[in-house]
Parts: structure tokens; C-alpha cells; sequence
């Protein structure tokens, strides 16, 4: 009898709550910093706080949610056997486990991908490639809100679902559990669309080729998302089955995971402005060299003689240019110049650099219009610029922006 008693104590004894809510608060507090630091960046820093930030900003706040629901599921049964569970505690740990399906497998998860795809779009200028991301929205949207209606309809009234005390019908677990499948099939799926499908668009971007790998690492953790959804799926597969879930909670921790490394995976890429200087990836000189380089020597290509066609197909050019840089500026994938405000590309260079450029400008549209005067301008400042060189020789004086 006394054996009996010490095996049941030390059964009652057994728990694996600390562990469990300590990775689920590490990952969390990760994702809640990152995120942070995504609206600080948006906000503060590139001040383009748009659309896809606010919906961020819902799915962070309904993961706060998801976590409160973790920690009163934990401290009423979570972590211990299920037989050594008092009624009274069981009941809280179901409400707990019914508002964290709501919180997070619903609508945290709808707002994460809807706010992906929306930073998709800032950066796509395909019609073929928005139209993908729209339709993918839609989806989302769509099995949203078939979660949503499926945790809210298991049981009749919704209580009875955590409240044994009253009467209720509910409809076939093994039901329930097939559309939980369908939802984490659905997350998964997006996790993996959205993980690939950037990686084409950033390679086609006019950045260092060391900050498109930065950024396709970065986004490709929705890979590691898409590894914990793999992992709930199983552990919801054997949920029929369970005969003690709540020893190791496998399906919702997974779950909980799948969410925040999701928002980290999404965040991460945006805050370039605010570590590229840590990183190395975002130095000034490197813009101007890669970018802003090849802009002056564009320049000389211009014919002496007046062409029109060739001015306006110039013109036409770089307000292609001017447009690409603004939304990548928006997105936070480009850098301002501290001291301005505008995303055109005067802001990669400092006041004195871009008021040579400007004079040389001047001096080649002249050029161009066949006027004697622009002739004039330019010869001197080609005099000049040999002066201040040393060297002399205008192409060398462009290079050094």
C-alpha cells in the first residue's frame, strides 16, 4: 500500500511545465524584439509605417495573447500527467487551450501572412507576381476564417467545450481533428510560398550581392516554420489517440513556435537601416560605388549631338530608377541619407559630392541642346575639375563618388 502511494506521489510529481514555457518565452520575447525593432525601424528610421506593419502589429499582439493563454494552461496542467489533474484545474486548462486556438491557429497566423504578402507588394512591381500574392491573401483570409468557425462551433454551446457541468453536443473528435490538419496544411503551404517566392525579386534587385544573400538567408526562416508546422501536424495526427497530452503538449507548443519564429522570419529582413552598420552590409561609399558610380558614368554615354530621343529615353530612365529606389527605401531595404527626408538617390550621396554631380548634369544637358554656352560651361567645368584632381580627366573625377 505504501509503495503504491509513493509510485502515485512521485507520478503526481513529474512535470515538464518549466521546461516547455521557458523555450515558449525565449522564442517569444525574441519574436516580441525583433518586432519591435521592425516598427521602431519603419517608424523612427525609413518613416514608412504602412499596412503590412499594422497587421504586424495585430499578429504581435494576439501572440501575447497566445502566451497568456500558455501560461494559465500551465500552471493548471500543462506539463503533468493527465490523471493527476483535479477537475477544477482541468476545465481552466481547456478554456486556456480553446482561447489559445482562437489567438494564435487563427487569426495571429492569418495576420502574419497577410502582413508578409503586404511587404511582398511593396517591392513587386509585376502584374503576374502581384496578382499571385493577391490570390494568396485571399486565401488566407478564407481558411481564417474556417478556423475560426470551426473552434467556435466544436460544441454547442461553446462552453461545453471546457465545462462538463452543463449539457452539450459536440460534434466527432475525429472531425475536429481533421480540420485542425487542414489549417496547419494551409500554414505550411504559405510558409513555403512565402519563404521561396521572394527569393527571385531580391535577386533581381540592384543591391550588393552580399546583401541579397543577407536577405534571402533571413527570409528562408520561414523554412524553420514551416518545420515546426510539420511537427504539430504529426503530434495533431496522434491527438485521437492521446491518452496523456498534457504531459508533453507537443501540438500547441509547436504551434506556439511555428508563430514567433514566423514573425521573426518576417521581421528580420526590414531591419537593415538599423544593424547594416553592425553587419557591415549598408556602408555609404558601397552605395554610391555600386550604385550612384555607375549613374555618373551613364553620363558620358550621352551624345554630344542634340538627340531628343536619347534624352527623354534618359529621363524615362531615371525616374524608373527613382521610382525602384523609393519603394526600396519604403521597405526598408535601401537607406536614406541621415540628413534627408526624400528616396530619391540625391540622399546616398553628402551635399558637396552631389552638387558636383549636379554641375556636371548641367553642364552635359547643355551639351546636349547643341548650345554654345553649354560648351562653354562644360569646357570650364572640365577645367576645373582638373585642377581640384590632379590628375585631371572628368571620368576620374566621377569615380571618386
Amino acid at each position: 500500500m505504501d509503495a503504491a502511494a509513493a509510485a502515485k506521489a512521485a507520478r503526481a510529481a513529474e512535470d515538464n511545465s518549466t521546461i516547455m514555457i521557458s523555450v515558449i518565452c525565449v522564442v517569444w520575447g525574441l519574436s516580441l524584439i525583433t518586432a519591435c525593432a521592425r516598427f521602431y525601424t519603419r517608424a523612427v528610421l525609413v518613416r514608412s509605417f504602412a499596412k503590412d506593419d499594422i497587421f504586424m502589429v495585430f499578429a504581435v499582439v494576439l501572440g501575447i495573447g497566445g502566451l497568456a493563454a500558455w501560461v494559465v494552461g500551465n500552471h493548471n496542467g500543462y506539463g503533468r500527467h493527465m490523471d493527476t489533474i483535479r477537475a477544477r484545474e482541468w476545465m481552466v486548462l481547456l478554456e486556456a487551450q480553446f482561447y489559445q486556438s482562437v489567438l494564435e491557429a487563427s487569426f495571429a497566423f492569418g495576420f502574419l501572412k497577410v502582413s508578409i504578402a503586404l511587404s511582398l507588394l511593396r517591392l513587386s512591381k509585376g502584374t503576374k507576381y502581384r496578382r499571385i500574392l493577391w490570390t494568396l491573401i485571399g486565401f488566407i483570409v478564407v481558411y481564417t476564417l474556417f478556423s475560426f468557425i470551426t473552434f467556435m462551433t466544436w460544441c454547442q454551446p461553446i462552453s461545453g467545450q471546457w465545462n462538463f457541468k452543463i449539457r452539450t453536443k459536440c460534434y466527432d473528435k475525429e472531425l475536429f481533428r481533421d480540420f485542425g490538419l487542414f489549417n496547419v496544411a494551409c500554414n505550411i503551404t504559405t510558409d513555403i510560398l512565402f519563404a521561396t517566392l521572394p527569393i527571385p525579386l531580391i535577386w533581381s534587385l540592384q543591391l550588393q550581392r552580399r546583401v541579397r544573400i543577407y536577405l534571402i538567408v533571413i527570409l528562408s526562416g520561414g523554412y524553420l516554420a514551416v518545420g515546426m508546422g510539420i511537427a504539430k501536424a504529426i503530434f495533431i495526427i496522434a491527438y485521437v489517440h492521446e491518452r496523456d497530452g498534457t504531459f508533453w503538449p507537443f501540438a500547441p507548443f509547436f504551434g506556439s513556435l511555428q508563430l514567433h519564429i514566423g514573425i521573426i522570419a518576417a521581421c528580420a529582413p526590414t531591419l537593415r537601416p538599423l544593424l547594416g552598420t553592425l553587419l557591415n552590409i549598408s556602408r555609404e561609399d558601397e552605395y554610391r560605388e555600386a550604385n550612384y558610380y555607375r549613374a555618373g558614368k551613364a553620363l558620358d554615354r550621352i551624345p554630344k549631338s542634340g538627340n531628343g530621343g536619347a534624352a527623354a529615353a534618359a529621363d524615362n530612365q531615371k525616374k524608373k530608377k527613382r521610382g525602384s529606389d523609393a519603394a526600396l527605401v519604403e521597405s526598408g531595404l535601401l537607406q536614406q541619407h541621415p540628413g534627408n527626408t526624400s528616396p530619391s538617390p540625391t540622399n546616398f550621396l553628402k551635399g558637396a559630392e552631389w552638387a558636383r554631380v549636379n554641375r556636371v548634369g548641367t553642364g552635359f544637358s547643355a551639351r546636349v541642346r547643341g548650345g554654345s554656352e553649354g560648351g562653354e560651361k562644360m569646357r570650364s567645368f572640365e577645367e576645373e575639375e582638373e585642377g581640384h584632381d590632379g590628375r585631371g580627366g572628368r571620368g576620374r573625377g566621377l569615380g571618386r563618388l
